[in-house]
């Protein structure tokens, strides 16, 4: 997913639900380009939880130091100081997870901030490509709070990556990507079946979901190419 936020511009301990923001991802968006800061904020937790699992202590705490760097940034791109404000109490909180908190801990926090980025980007692209994003982080979640032990938390984030899904499923089609989205949608059926408290298997799956969202990401973006060929 990193690459593809950088793409736009040129994972969480608030529950899968997520603040009313988050929710926006679905319900518009503007279109144009999105800031430098706002990709690399995603990157930067992405790159986060990527260390974290690797339970690289060191990366943890250098890559949460650098991360609310883009905040004066993202309120001079037009990000609303609400949700500046949001991302600044989050990656507060990564911060003093970064040098001591379990690694899972330290993930679920840096997706929690990746949970912001889908109403973010919404501000600047179209709401089926910052809705992917979503996909993204509520895979993730799945996959972390299984890692905590937590099948509730699991159940929730699963009947919510049902829900984006459903939105977002007719827009992958247009795009060209039916294949794809019927491989997204095994795959969503198959984390439904799943018992939340099957952990060795939901977290297999969750996997496998991020792999399917990189393919979804590849045919909206090739989408988007071809329609800005045709227009040019």
């Amino acid at each position: 997913m990193a690459a593809f936020a950088l793409g736009l511009a040129g994972c969480g301990s608030e529950g899968s639900e997520g603040p009313e923001q988050a929710e926006s991802a679905e319900l518009g968006a503007s279109g144009g380009s999105a800031p430098e800061s706002l990709a690399a904020t995603e990157s930067g937790a992405e790159d986060i939880i990527a260390l974290a699992l690797s339970h690289d202590r060191t990366g943890v705490v250098a890559g949460t130091a650098s991360l609310g760097k883009a905040e004066g940034a993202l309120a001079r791109s037009g990000v609303s100081a609400a949700e500046v404000a949001e991302l600044r109490r989050r990656t507060t909180r990564l911060a003093r997870l970064a040098p001591g908190g379990s690694f899972v801990d330290v993930a679920l926090a840096a997706n929690s901030v990746s949970q912001l980025m889908p109403s973010m980007y919404a501000r600047f692209q179209t709401r089926l490509r910052a809705g992917i994003l979503r996909l993204d982080y509520l895979d993730r979640e799945a996959q972390f709070r299984s890692l905590a032990g937590q099948p509730g938390a699991v159940a929730a984030a699963v009947k919510d990556l049902s829900r984006t899904w459903a939105r977002l499923r007719p827009g992958v089609v247009a795009a060209g990507g039916p294949k794809e989205a019927s491989a997204y949608q095994e795959h969503v059926a198959r984390m439904e079946q799943l018992a939340p408290a099957a952990a060795s298997e939901i977290q297999a799956e969750a996997r496998r979901g991020l792999e399917l969202v990189d393919r979804l990401e590849r045919v909206v973006a090739q989408s988007r190419a071809t329609a800005a060929r045709s227009e040019g």
